[in-house]
């Protein structure tokens, strides 16, 4: 008996079928899971600066950074720089040199 009389004709069709679900799937859970933690940690900085005060979660967050630097895993040091330097880029963009300055 050839290895094809075993299963329904359309079994590569719904297997792939339902890889792709499975894919959909975990798409949806991640975006889920990132968007639970972003909103998460939006209201873990508000409350820390509500209950604490802008100095202290500051310094908390800058003690964070600075152990996350230090971190004895150069993959944890590296993607720490690697996303400092991105929200720094973000919220502080290098000038090019053609823009005009602030001063005139």
């Amino acid at each position: 008996m050839a290895p094809d009389q075993y299963y329904p004709s359309d079994m590569n069709t719904r297997l792939e079928e339902s890889f792709r679900a499975a894919d959909e799937a975990r798409e949806d859970l991640s975006d889920s899971v990132t968007n639970s933690v972003a909103a998460n940690c939006d209201l873990l900085h508000h409350g820390l600066i509500s209950s604490q005060g802008f100095e202290v979660t500051t310094e908390m967050y800058r003690h964070l950074l600075s152990r996350l630097l230090r971190h004895p895993s150069g993959e944890v040091r590296a993607q720490a720089l690697a996303l400092f330097n991105e929200s720094m880029e973000q919220f502080w963009p290098k000038r090019r040199p053609d823009a005009p300055s602030a001063n005139g």
